[in-house]
C-alpha cells in the first residue's frame, strides 16, 4: 500500500491536535490567576498561611510541638523545610515547592507544607473542614 500526501497530511493533523488539550491546561496552570499561597498544617490544624505570590526576601517559621522542632524558610516565592530535627530527613526533599499542589510532608511531626492557588480572601471559610483560614 502506498501512502499518499494526504494521508500524512491528516494523520499529522491528529498527531497535533492529540496535544492541544495537554497544551491548553498547561498554560492555564501556569497562569497566576490570584497568586500562589502555602499552608502549613501541624497535626492536622492549620498553623499558618504564608502567600509566595510577590514574596521577596527570606523568613522563617519556627514549627516547635512535643513531637519535635521544625524550622520552615520561605525565600522569595518559594517554600522549604530548612532544619528538622527528626531522625530520616525525608522531608528536605524536595527542596523547595513553589506550585500549586505541591506538598512537603513530615511524617514524624506531623508537619505539611502544601502550596495552593488562588490566595484565599480574610474571611474565607474552609469548606472541608468549615473552620475559617488564617491569612495575614
Amino acid at each position: 500500500m502506498k501512502v499518499k500526501k494526504w494521508d500524512v497530511i491528516i494523520i499529522g493533523i491528529f498527531v497535533i491536535a492529540s496535544f492541544l488539550p495537554a497544551a491548553i491546561f498547561s498554560i492555564r496552570a501556569n497562569q497566576e490567576v490570584g497568586g500562589y499561597y502555602a499552608v502549613i498544617t501541624v497535626k492536622g490544624e492549620i498553623y499558618d498561611t504564608v502567600e509566595l505570590t510577590g514574596h521577596k526576601g527570606r523568613d522563617e517559621i519556627v514549627v516547635e510541638t512535643n513531637l519535635g522542632k521544625n524550622i520552615i524558610e520561605i525565600v522569595d516565592n518559594k517554600i522549604g523545610m530548612y532544619e528538622a530535627d527528626c531522625a530520616d530527613k525525608i522531608c528536605y526533599v524536595p527542596e523547595y515547592i513553589t506550585k500549586s499542589g505541591e506538598t512537603i510532608v513530615c511524617l514524624p511531626h506531623r508537619v505539611v507544607i502544601e502550596v495552593k492557588g488562588e490566595i484565599p480572601d480574610k474571611d474565607q471559610q474552609d469548606i472541608v473542614t468549615g473552620r475559617f483560614i488564617r491569612y495575614e
